[in-house]
């Protein structure tokens, strides 16, 4: 039996991607986002803990957005804005 040929899109076609930024202005975006929650968290004056228990992310991925350094999924970022008081994460971005 013949293996199928590869086709240009297959998965081992293209490179593995990072969740890293990419280019500068990914990596503003991101910086932004991760201001904003901080300034947010910081105006309800609660904790870093208190975020990741509400949102159910860890510590780790609530310190990753502050930095900014990694891409955040979409259902994460939604489950921190609501935990925040946004009703989701497109009233989040409404108020950006």
């Amino acid at each position: 039996m013949r293996k199928p040929a590869k086709t240009r899109h297959s998965p081992a076609n293209f490179p593995r991607q990072s969740s890293r930024p990419r280019d500068d202005g990914e990596l503003k975006l991101l910086k932004t986002i991760g201001e904003r929650i901080y300034r947010d968290l910081y105006k309800m004056e609660k904790s870093v803990e208190w975020l990741g228990f509400e949102s159910e992310t860890s510590r780790a991925t609530i310190r990753r957005i502050f930095d900014g350094d990694r891409n955040v999924g979409v259902v994460t970022l939604n489950r921190v804005a609501q935990a925040l008081g946004y009703k989701d994460i497109i009233e989040f971005f409404k108020r950006f």
